[in-house]
């Protein structure tokens, strides 16, 4: 029997999915066009014809001709749906060849394309349930005037929104618009990075270390039976089972690390109170997938548009105007981690003991998961250099602690670097020498 953590994960793990997939839209909408094709018919079934005969927007006919409209603009429906199907391949194929497979998230997860193909499968749902409910004439003389017109209507509106779909897709297409979507990904998971409810920054907790028990003895071991990459962890489950059964837990893990088989994912204290169900109540809070993904995980949201940035510097494409759009997104997603505050690590319960302590996501881990790849793939290119600059600008006035700003100063000299190992002229040296220089003056005299 699964734990109530297993079932929290990978309800919160298939929810994941389910926004980044091109069915469940659909799915939700012809369950609604079944449950409307049988309302219209009951409400048909109340309102007589007669009333209705002399109304100039409402169709009028026989049983016989009301319900082989209705497979008429079903089969119409069904056919078009094809060519969009069809035409959905182009911007699968454009991401993934140009910007990378890892951004054709960002696509399944449009919210107007699921609309448009929920929009032709509900059409054509609505029709085929409502012309197979229609009985013969015998048993019911009049026809279903009302429900056809409403699939008279929902077909109109299906084939408008095949022309929002055409339009959305010359505009989502756009290298800035991607950007601009990856970027919003990128503020998103760093706005959720851990939940706020179960993190403590009461200052009273501060001084508090792990529990004795910790110190003196060994602590047990979770391990994962399969091999991946840990995509989600419940830190509220974490919390309620550590306060309930006087525990603590360690995490060594982030979300977006490598587990292998038998990793592992947490130290519990004492190991003694530790049983073969708490073990895999406490494995339950982890969900393992064979890719990252940006839920939890700050530095797979930032190495979208890097990837996007880095294939626009490739050889193949040679696109510098878009690195520099993704550049002011990850700018901002950065500026928005530093002027947040680092998580505290630590997770107390109600009376102020520690139950939880995780591994928080590393400033200078993100500014190299932002600039290094980027940085030796634009050792060439002065302008994406110099934005680079101006970008760490950017962060630097966000950063308040010392830390943060000699992580900065540190990639302001390796661009400088950089420039020196690239073929830049001489004049774009000195002009990224200076600007870098100036910079680091600046980090150096921000208090």
């Amino acid at each position: 029997m699964k734990s109530r953590a297993t079932r929290r994960v990978k309800a919160r793990y298939n929810w994941d999915r389910l926004k980044v997939s091109f069915w469940f839209a659909p799915a939700v909408m012809a369950l609604a066009a079944l449950l409307l094709a049988r309302v219209m018919y009951w409400v048909d079934m109340q309102v007589p014809n007669a009333l209705l005969q002399n109304s100039h927007i409402i169709l009028s006919g026989s049983v016989d001709q009301l319900r082989s409209l209705l497979v008429t603009i079903g089969t119409s429906t069904l056919s078009t749906a094809g060519v969009v199907f069809t035409l959905l391949t182009l911007p699968l194929s454009t991401v993934a060849g140009q910007y990378g497979s890892r951004l054709i998230r960002l696509f399944l997860g449009d919210r107007t394309t699921q609309l448009v193909l929920g929009m032709f499968v509900a059409t054509f749902v609505y029709c085929v349930a409502a012309a197979t409910s229609v009985p013969p004439v015998e048993v019911q003389p009049e026809g279903p005037q009302l429900t056809a017109t409403v699939g008279l209507l929902l077909m109109t509106a299906t084939f408008g929104s095949l022309i929002l779909l055409i339009q959305h897709i010359s505009t989502m297409l756009q290298a800035p618009n991607i950007a601009a979507a990856a970027g919003a990904q990128l503020m998103d998971t760093v706005l959720a990075e851990i939940p706020e409810q179960v993190t403590s920054n009461d200052q009273s907790h501060s001084g508090q270390g792990a529990p004795e028990t910790m110190v003196a003895s060994a602590g047990h071991q979770v391990c994962v039976p399969e091999a991946g990459y840990i995509q989600y962890v419940d830190p509220e489950y974490l919390l309620a089972l550590a306060t309930e059964r006087d525990l603590f837990v360690r995490l060594p893990r982030q979300p977006g690390h490598f587990v292998g088989h038998g990793g592992v994912v947490a130290h519990v204290w004492p190991a003694s109170r530790v049983d073969e169900r708490l073990d895999e109540q406490i494995r339950g809070a982890f969900r393992l997938g064979n890719q990252r993904t940006p839920t939890q995980d700050i530095e797979c949201a930032v190495n979208q548009p890097v990837e996007m940035a880095v294939r626009a510097m490739s050889a193949a494409i040679n696109d510098p105007f878009t690195a520099l759009t993704c550049l002011d997104h990850i700018g901002e997603g950065l500026a928005l981690f530093i002027r947040q505050g680092e998580k505290h690590p630590t997770i107390h319960d109600r009376e102020g003991r520690l139950r939880v302590e995780f591994e928080p996501v590393a400033f200078d881990k993100l500014l190299s998961a932002a600039f290094d790849i980027l940085r030796h793939c634009s050792c060439d290119n002065a302008t994406v250099l110099l934005h680079m600059l101006e970008v760490i600008d950017i962060i630097g006035r966000e950063a308040k602690s010392l830390e943060a700003r000699q992580a900065l100063s540190r990639h302001v000299r390796l661009i400088w670097a950089e420039s020196q190992a690239g073929a830049l002229i001489e004049e774009d040296r000195q002009l990224i020498k200076r600007n870098g220089e100036a910079l680091q003056a600046r980090l150096e005299a921000a208090p």
